[in-house]
Parts: structure tokens; C-alpha cells; sequence
């Protein structure tokens, strides 16, 4: 991990570069959208500039802990292609965990444990359940100058990808109302982001139960899915087809009203990666695959489906 210092340094020798690289933009429609990348890692402004995505969703900042997020100027860096196109940028949020490595995180709460604060997640540590619907998860997530989306939308990015919508699963038992209360969050975040910055994108990531939701349909600007077709129980291994079958059903809603879904597949096998492209474009849905870190950027044409792939 690279100190403050040299990510600041990285970061001001990016900035000389945009004033020279950075062309007056218009935000593409999402619907234009053909190709995504996912990256959440040592991620290279520059690099993302080069690349020939046509939306990104990265970390919203260089330096998570001391909430140091990048700049508008690098932002807007990273929104215009090297050919003068624009590009979406999205900025990852989870909110149905809480992530010690944040900004808001306290120490004192592994001791004294705020009441919406559940206990850690065994295959992510330093990842913690929360209470989503719990009014002080709800403060720091948005409405304050120092929230997590007021801070992304003051950084420019053109929406927010939102990690951590199916955490309602693990609430269904003990919380009839777990399903609606993940709609009606999701709902308030697209609300207040969109009242702040008109037509800024919302994206959840898995819980295609909530598709079954009309609000949530018709609030939710696309949605993006892991592991749809490989590795819910092992790596590189293709789910059971009765599972695939299931949420291809549950996702019908969403490409019936026309909004894109973004798939992301986890391997390092570039064959295989061929393969789960191919069948995601085949779907008619929007393919990325990545290391499940997403430490880096994959290259554009590490399968069919992405940008400089042949048919």
C-alpha cells in the first residue's frame, strides 16, 4: 500500500496532465453503455483514462481511511477517454456492511458497539453486517457534508455502484420487512443524490430478489450482478443451471424495461474468461471479468464482450 505522501504526489502529477488532456464532456445515456470495468485497487487515473470503457466503477477515493477522496479535477480526468469520449464514472459504496477501513469507522465500536453494528464477516474481515435501515447507518451514509455519498457527489462522479443490496437475505428470518427496508435505503439514496445532482446514476449489486420490487425497478438506473453464471461454490466452476435458469427469471423485469445489467466474473483463466463473456453478451447483458480482488484493470480484450474483441 502506498504511503499518503506518494499517492498526494501521484495524484498532483496526474492533475498537470488534465488540463491539457480533458476536453469540455456530456455525460453518455447509460443506455449507450457496451462495455464496464470494475476496480477497486491500486487504481491508476491515467490507466483508466487509456482504457477503452465505456463506464468505470472504481473506489471513490485514493486513500479510504483518511477519506481522501480523488479530486474532481482527476474525476473528471477519468470521464473522458484518450479518443474525447466520455465515459461514466461510478463511484463503489457498500451499504449493508460496514468496512473498518473507511473514514467513519471507530475504534471504539468493537468495544462499545453501536446497536446497528452486526458481527464480522467471517469470509471479508473487517467487513461488518449492519442494521441498513437503522437511522444513524443511514447518517453516514447520506445528508451531511461529511456522509459518504454527499462526499462522492462532491467529488463528481456521475453515480454511485451500490455494494451490498442482497445483505437483506441474511435479514429475511428475524426481519419480515427486510426485502422493503433494502428498497425503500436504495430509494432515499436515489432521491437525495438525484435532488443534488440531477441524473446521477444508481446501480445495486446483487439481491435480485428486490427485482420482483416495481419501486425498485423503477428507481434503479441498471443493476449489476456477481457470480451469475461461475463460482457461487467454487472458483471457475459453472453454477448449477437451475440457479443460473432462477436469475435469469429474476432479471427479466429489469432488461423488460430496459435497463442494462452489468455481470462481473471472477478467473484468471483467459480461455475461460472467453467463454463466460461470449455466453453474457449472448444474454444480452453487459460482461466483465476480473481477479476477485479487482486489483487491476483487466485488458480490453481479455474475452468477447469487451471493447477490441473479435466475433
Amino acid at each position: 500500500m502506498p504511503s499518503l505522501r506518494a499517492s498526494r504526489a501521484f495524484i498532483a502529477a496526474v492533475a498537470i496532465l488534465i488540463a491539457l488532456c480533458t476536453p469540455a464532456r456530456v455525460a453518455p445515456e447509460i443506455s449507450a453503455v457496451k462495455s464496464w470495468a470494475f476496480q477497486l485497487q491500486n487504481v491508476d487515473p491515467v490507466e483508466i483514462k487509456l482504457s477503452p470503457y465505456d463506464l468505470v466503477v472504481v473506489d471513490y477515493g485514493f486513500d479510504r481511511r483518511n477519506a481522501t477522496a480523488f479530486p474532481r479535477d482527476v474525476v473528471d480526468l477519468m470521464r473522458v477517454r484518450s479518443d474525447g469520449k466520455p465515459r461514466l464514472v461510478l463511484a463503489y459504496v457498500s451499504i449493508g456492511e460496514a468496512e473498518n477501513y473507511r473514514y467513519y469507522w471507530q475504534e471504539s465500536w468493537l468495544k462499545t458497539r453501536p446497536e446497528w453494528l452486526e458481527p464480522e464477516n467471517p469470509e471479508w474481515p473487517g467487513n461488518y453486517l449492519v442494521q441498513y435501515w437503522h437511522p444513524d447507518w443511514r447518517a453516514l451514509l447520506f445528508g451531511k457534508p461529511d456522509a459518504y455519498l454527499d462526499r462522492v457527489i462532491d467529488a463528481g462522479f456521475d453515480g454511485v455502484y451500490l455494494d451490498g443490496a442482497d445483505k437483506f437475505e441474511q435479514w429475511r428470518q428475524s426481519r419480515p420487512s427486510a426485502a422493503a427496508d433494502m428498497v425503500e435505503l436504495i430509494g432515499a439514496i436515489a432521491a437525495y443524490g438525484r435532488a443534488r445532482r440531477p441524473g446521477f446514476l444508481i446501480i445495486p449489486q446483487n439481491g435480485d430478489g428486490l427485482l420482483s420490487h416495481p419501486d425498485f425497478v423503477k428507481t434503479i438506473d441498471g443493476f449489476g450482478r456477481e457470480d451469475l453464471l461461475y463460482s457461487e461454490k467454487a472458483p471457475d466452476v459453472r453454477n448449477l443451471q437451475r440457479n443460473i435458469a432462477d436469475s435469469l427469471r429474476q432479471l427479466r423485469p429489469l432488461t423488460a424495461a430496459g435497463k442494462p445489467v452489468f455481470v462481473v466474473e471472477y478467473t484468471t483463466n483467459p480461455t475461460l474468461a472467453s467463454t463466460m463473456l461470449r455466453e453474457i453478451k449472448e444474454l444480452g447483458f453487459i460482461g466483465y471479468v476480473a481477479d476477485r480482488e479487482l486489483s487491476k484493470l483487466s485488458p480490453p480484450a481479455f474475452g468477447c464482450g469487451q471493447p477490441g474483441c473479435s466475433q
